[in-house]
């Protein structure tokens, strides 16, 4: 009885330090090295804040961020390859993404940030504002 009693006990306790140890995992920020092997010389594909998916075309926008350090933003709806909407600069400051566009996202907080980077599902990527101002985003690289 007091074996069952402690086995019943023991499933949950392990089944649930599983799942926080999984957790942990998945919502780990990505090193300055594993950005800087994501990002540099790639083009991603980001939605629009706020917008949980990445499947409506006119909701994506397409940015390079070239091994210069020079980054080329789209607007959203725009198509990967076509002409920068704007630029600016981009680099790594410890974990964290930044960049400064020239006008780009101004009015919505976004013209000069840093983000840091968690693995999401599949290919995708949240991209997280480090001064919490603005909500994740989701993104992946294109290329």
């Amino acid at each position: 009885m007091v074996t069952r009693i402690l086995a019943s006990s023991i499933v949950p306790v392990v089944l649930a330090v599983s799942f926080v140890a999984t957790a942990q995992t998945l919502v780990s920020d990505l090193t300055a090295e594993q950005l800087k092997t994501l990002v540099s010389g790639k083009t991603w594909a980001i939605a629009r804040w706020g917008d949980p998916t990445l499947t409506d075309p006119g909701r994506t926008a397409y940015w390079d961020f070239k091994a210069d350090g020079s980054v080329c933003g789209r607007l959203h709806g725009s198509k990967a390859g076509t002409k920068c909407a704007d630029t600016g600069k981009w680099k790594l400051r410890g974990d964290t993404l930044c960049w400064d566009f020239t006008w780009m996202g101004e009015s919505h907080d976004y013209k000069s940030l840093c983000v840091r980077a968690h693995k999401a599902e599949g290919k995708n990527y949240q991209l997280i504002d480090a001064s919490g101002k603005l909500p994740p985003v989701l993104s992946y690289p294109v290329n």
